[in-house]
């Protein structure tokens, strides 16, 4: 591809040739479709090639690529990758305009716009369209999810971070092009009961067939991910559609949602899964990356919740991971007993983001060499924001342990690697979250237990019953995922046929073909709107395409001699034929994938176009840093080393702003790392409210005037950095935790405009502390046992959930005071008593899990591991399934 070099004389880029970026989609039940338009203008006195990497989730389905210059458009065509980029780079040494468009190999998500020669005072508008599957969670909530930005992503092979997609790419603080929303929701027969967004303020009106969303506020920057949630009043179980793609094929889409009863049918419900025999793995990623205090909160608080669900007596450790890898135990896994618990509660306490780099396959590479213990399987619970360049050598060593290994992975942060985070679950036959900005940690945290506890269903069959065809539909995915309670299960056929008969019906049954988990009826035919009429047959070839990516044979199979990895790792042939299936069903249905690329050329006549293009200058757009690593540049400790000197020099850290003016900010070499938050720090938000933002920046020392030795923060009015960290004051030598007030999403009760706001209780400025990063594990008083001290009682419903699952022993039991139950019950111990105990343990154990089950039952995917663990334990001490039921009963009559 033809390459300009900038020129070494030319010390800043003055002009970014992106000026703005906008989304318009509309939601279609069960998938999105996308137009993204990207602007590029050249206000240079030379032509100008502009190169932008951004992101779009993996699993788009891009068919359609528009350049329009003054009043052309041209309209690109698919072709092999090698052959557009030659192509594009002809046509440029010749005088024309060429645009192309190319998925990176390595990193999936991501994506890389050219714009050839663009004359000097010239626009062009980028138009790119794509439809995606919409992710289900929560049971009844539909996520739309649109990246705008790509984090730093650190590169083992050069021990730092690395631009993206082979570029020379920068990361800036910030950037002077913004972006635009809008989205259509369809009615969906009334079924929509509210839209919310985790990340932006949003807007929401209420037309006569669809919901419109857009963004709340003018110039939105490109610093987070774009997230709608759509909540269903109700949720249909089993969905097939059907689509006339072509004159003679029909394509379907058959999605099934099977229920708990379901699956408790199949697995055969005499049979009591042994949650004893799993190995629990907890993988936090402690890297640099996520320094920013909310990230390694995150992480935290989803730890805490883990250790509290384990069930006695498994196998459990924890691995910490930045440039090196820490383990909790030498051995890969131990005994989960009160002292290992104790241990690891005070490891999750001190957890800082203070390990470097973020290498993850040294980790996943030691676990692979120590095998799970005999009659053990292994559950591996990866927190991370994806911040890695490896991600195919890193996916290629987790389908080698797929045998005896899952990976329920959770992307945490703003801008995770969507394509890691996803990947590592597939292919591990896992399941996989994101922890967006502003929402509870612990209810995804929840929700995910559920899946790693509790069995699953595997080697599932679907059935296509289609009257009159003769042969097997091209299906996929040819082999069923695992299939969970109330997750969704969607699979595609394309069919060839010129007709279609509407009694066609879909079955999904266990492996043994004793039960069948669902029955789907043609019950939807997309409606014909002009943009995408062949909707279903481009999820359906995307998906063909991903499964033929993603199908690498695992190393682990046939001999475990290391002189045989050589000959079972020469899959050339093999990897030369899914390229070549691949490129083959991309052109044929007109879909994107990292083999090919879009090129389209202006044809100019004008003579001199040729000498013009000589003196073309290559414009690579900056990308703004997420809000998740402005915290990290603004108020970390060590300076990162991946933005360039021209944005962030050694010493005065100065960072160039879209109106001209500068921010600068300095540290002292001798400034702790930020002290973690509490895990019981109640109603904590993703990011703190500006008004707190505000008064912590006012208890630093403002000033125009920078000090090299003293910590000081100054910027632009018109800056939108703030920073996020939170110091809390000491009183008698510990910690004092503000009491933070409810922090909600931007959300409606449809109809009507989304708004919502914060309030914080800010602490009294106080001397700041450190948090010491040590590798030792203080065996000082337990978090709970600070709580008590404190005499905190939290205010609302969740976090008094919250509260109880902290204050459970290792082994499922309370040992509540007199204050507590005072707090939880408005009544005083003593007016709680049973014939069948006076133990105070099992007394308040047993008020602890009524009071669970009874006034905080909407709270319920969070506790249920918690009581179920308590109501083991008392029924081991009480001997008896009645005696625990009458001391139920008992305590309830008593509430």
């Amino acid at each position: 591809m033809l390459r300009v070099k900038l020129d070494a004389s030319v010390k800043d880029q003055k002009y970014v040739a992106l000026k703005s970026v906008s989304v318009d989609s509309k939601i279609r039940s069960f998938c999105a479709d996308v137009s993204i338009t990207q602007l590029f203008r050249n206000d240079e006195k030379q032509p100008i090639e502009a190169v932008y990497c951004f992101p779009i989730e993996e699993n788009a389905a891009i068919y359609s690529f528009v350049a329009k210059v003054d009043d052309l458009e041209i309209r690109a065509r698919l072709k092999e990758k090698v052959q557009a980029q030659q192509e594009y780079s002809q046509a440029l040494q010749q005088g024309h305009g060429a645009y192309l468009l190319e998925q990176d190999q390595n990193s999936q998500d991501m994506f890389i716009i050219n714009v050839g020669a663009l004359l000097p005072e010239k626009e062009c508008q980028i138009q790119i369209r794509y439809v995606s599957e919409l992710d289900l969670f929560s049971g009844n909530k539909i996520r739309f999810v649109v990246p705008t930005t790509i984090a730093p992503r650190f590169n083992p092979s050069v021990g730092g971070i690395s631009s993206p997609a082979g570029t020379q790419t920068k990361y800036v603080q910030s950037t002077p092009y913004t972006i635009d929303f809008r989205c259509q929701v369809d009615k969906l027969n009334e079924q929509i009961t509210s839209i919310s967004s985790p990340s932006h303020p949003v807007t929401v009106k209420l037309h006569q067939s669809n919901y419109e969303i857009t963004f709340g506020q003018k110039n939105t920057f490109m610093d987070r991910d774009i997230i709608v949630d759509i909540e269903l009043s109700t949720r249909t179980n089993t969905i097939l559609a059907v689509e006339k793609s072509s004159e003679h094929q029909i394509a379907l889409m058959a999605s099934f949602t099977p229920t708990k009863q379901d699956c408790k049918r199949a697995l055969n419900v005499g049979k009591e899964n042994s949650d004893v025999n799993n190995e629990f793995i907890f993988i936090v990623d402690c890297s640099g990356s996520m320094s920013d205090q909310n990230k390694i909160g995150l992480a935290r608080e989803a730890m805490i919740l883990f250790l509290k669900s384990l069930p006695v007596n498994c196998r459990f450790n924890i691995i910490r991971f930045g440039s090196d890898y820490k383990t909790l135990f030498n051995n890969v896994t131990d005994i989960y007993n009160e002292q290992n618990a104790r241990q690891a509660e005070q490891l999750i306490s001190q957890m800082l983001a203070d390990l470097g780099g973020t290498e993850l396959l040294r980790p996943l590479q030691w676990l692979e060499k120590q095998v799970p213990v005999a009659g053990h399987s292994r559950q591996i619970l990866l927190l991370t924001d994806g911040e890695i360049s490896n991600v195919i050598e890193v996916m290629d060593l987790c389908r080698s342990m797929s045998t005896s290994t899952r990976i329920f992975s959770f992307g945490l942060g703003h801008s995770p690697s969507r394509s890691l985070i996803k990947g590592l679950a597939r292919s591990t036959n896992g399941r996989f979250t994101f922890i967006s900005p502003g929402t509870s940690v612990d209810v995804h945290v929840a929700e995910q237990l559920q899946k790693v506890l509790e069995p699953c269903i595997t080697n599932v069959k679907v059935k296509w019953n289609i009257p009159s065809l003769s042969s097997n539909p091209q299906s996929v995915p040819t082999v069923a995922p695992p299939v969970y309670a109330n997750d969704r299960l969607l699979f595609y056929a394309l069919v060839e046929s010129d007709t279609f008969d509407h009694s066609t019906t879909v079955e999904l049954w266990n492996h043994e073909e004793t039960v069948r988990l669902g029955l789907a009826r043609i019950d939807h035919v997309p409606e014909n709107t002009g943009s995408n009429d062949q909707l279903i047959t481009h999820l359906a070839a995307k998906a063909l395409i991903q499964e033929i990516t993603h199908s690498k044979q695992a190393l682990s199979t046939g001999s475990q001699q290391k002189r045989f990895r050589k000959i079972a790792n020469q899959q050339q042939p093999k990897e030369d034929d899914n390229k070549k299936r691949a490129i083959e069903i991309s052109l044929k249905y007109n879909i994107l994938c990292p083999h090919t690329a879009f090129i389209g050329v202006e044809t100019r006549t004008d003579p001199s176009s040729r000498n013009l293009n000589a003196n073309m200058v290559l414009r690579e757009i900056p990308i703004e840093i997420s809000a998740d690593d402005k915290a990290v540049t603004g108020l970390h400790y060590q300076y990162p080393q991946f933005l360039q000197p021209y944005y962030l020099p050694n010493q005065n850290l100065v960072l160039a702003t879209p109106n001209g003016k500068s921010s600068c900010f300095s540290f002292a070499t001798s400034v702790p790392p930020p002290p973690p938050p509490s895990l019981f720090s109640f109603n904590s938000s993703y990011r703190s409210p500006p008004h707190y933002q505000q008064a912590f920046c006012q208890t630093v020392n403002t000033s125009n005037n920078c000090q090299r030795n003293n910590f000081s923060a100054c910027q632009s009015q018109n800056e939108a950095y703030s920073p996020s960290v939170l110091h809390l004051p000491m009183q008698n030598g510990r910690c004092v935790f503000p009491n933070f007030a409810p922090t909600t999403a931007s959300s409606s009760s449809l109809p009507g405009s989304l708004a919502s706001s914060a309030t914080i209780s800010v602490p009294s400025e106080n001397a700041l502390f450190s948090f010491p990063a040590t590798n030792t594990v203080d065996t000082g008083p337990s978090l709970s046992s600070l709580m008590t001290e404190q005499k905190m009682w939290p205010l609302n419903d969740q976090d008094i959930v919250r509260h109880l699952i902290n204050l459970q022993k290792f082994d499922g039991l309370w040992n509540l005071s007199g204050d507590d139950i005072q707090n939880l019950c408005q009544k005083p111990l003593t007016s709680f008593h049973s014939n069948l105990s006076n133990d105070s343990t099992i007394l308040t154990s047993t008020i602890a899990i009524v009071v669970l089950e009874t006034k905080f039952n909407s709270f319920r995917t969070m506790w249920s591991f918690i009581v179920n663990k308590g109501k083991k334990r008392l029924m081991e001490l009480l001997g008896d399934t009645g005696k625990l039921e009458q001391l139920i009963n008992d305590i309830k009559n008593q509430l």
